[in-house]
């Protein structure tokens, strides 16, 4: 490709994505994309499970019994602390610097890429068993909270020293 045509193409899309930094940069959002779309799955997975539940399980108010009884209600509590913790996973994956300083992206470039890669590659591989455990999920009851944050915690931990690993480079 001639360096006209792509010059006109990163005006274009606003982006560099013919060139070698802007292809790591690509792939650096593609890995924040993977990541948040498992998230996202066990998280609608959730929230249809807490609809059903609610919809099978929770009594409707009567004048004598004006709130379900608790032992009902405890797995949407649950699922709910679960729901609010898959959502700060996903901003914390979202807000993870991106890498835009030229002497940064030489050192990652030349020095860095696998250690930079096995990070991706462990976010990449604990939001899909997420999702795949959560699509294993048949009631709300049967949610395995203890491994879903178990996953998010490792996320979490991984995304840490991603963004550690990130500072020390530059």
């Amino acid at each position: 490709m001639s360096e006209s045509i792509a010059n006109r193409l990163r005006s274009l899309l606003a982006s560099d994505v013919y060139t070698e930094k802007g292809r790591l940069r690509s792939d650096d959002l593609l890995v924040r994309q993977r990541v948040c779309h498992g998230v996202g799955e066990a998280s609608t997975k959730l929230k249809q499970l807490i609809s059903d539940w609610r919809t099978d399980r929770v009594p409707p108010s009567t004048r004598e019994q004006p709130f379900p009884p608790a032992e009902v209600m405890e797995p949407i509590r649950r699922a709910e602390r679960l729901l609010r913790s898959l959502t700060d996973v996903s901003t914390l994956v979202n807000g993870l610097p991106v890498i835009n300083q030229d002497r940064v992206w030489n050192r990652v470039r030349h020095v860095g890429l696998d250690e930079l890669l096995q990070f991706d590659w462990t976010l990449v591989g604990e939001a899909d068993a997420l999702a795949t455990a959560a699509g294993d999920w048949a009631a709300l009851d049967e949610v395995d909270v203890t491994d879903a944050e178990a996953r998010l915690k490792r996320i979490r931990d991984v995304a840490g020293d991603r963004r550690r690993y990130l500072e020390v480079q530059a």
